[in-house]
């Protein structure tokens, strides 16, 4: 083998693990990590962000289908909070009704379902990498 045929390999291997990171496949974790965005400033109801979009911490909510429960840790924190009575279908598909907290908490194919009045807005973890970048550039 080639120096360059070395070369392309470690970048295709570099591309999927990317593309595979990206899109948060793999069938082997029970965690699910969001990354979402707040309003500083929510105008008309809740409908328009007046301000700017400012990145909250990353949410890691872990699956536990035997448990029937979702444990919830926010990134810099060490507190994990636990979601019972939960209805579980796969890592990326749940909803729990959690009476001791009073919340209601779902997830479609990996998205939180915020509500349409919301002032956080879930977004991918390509555009939370670009944030990070576009950050340390700024």
């Amino acid at each position: 083998m080639s120096f360059s045929d070395f070369v392309l390999a470690i970048l295709v291997l570099a591309t999927a693990a990317l593309v595979l990171w990206v899109y948060d496949i793999n069938p082997y974790t029970n965690k699910l990590q969001i990354y979402s965005q707040q309003c500083d400033n929510m105008i008309l109801n809740n409908t328009y962000c007046k301000g700017t979009w400012q990145d909250k911490p990353v949410e890691t909510y872990i699956v536990d289908q035997q448990a029937q429960q979702i444990s919830l840790i926010t990134e810099n924190q060490t507190d994990m909070h636990t979601f019972e009575n939960c209805s579980i279908e796969d890592r990326k598909n749940w909803s729990c009704d959690d009476t001791r907290s009073n919340k209601v908490l779902s997830a479609r194919e990996g998205e939180l379902m915020f509500g349409v009045k919301s002032d956080i807005q879930q977004i991918t973890r390509l555009q939370w990498l670009q944030n990070k970048v576009l950050g340390l550039i700024n």
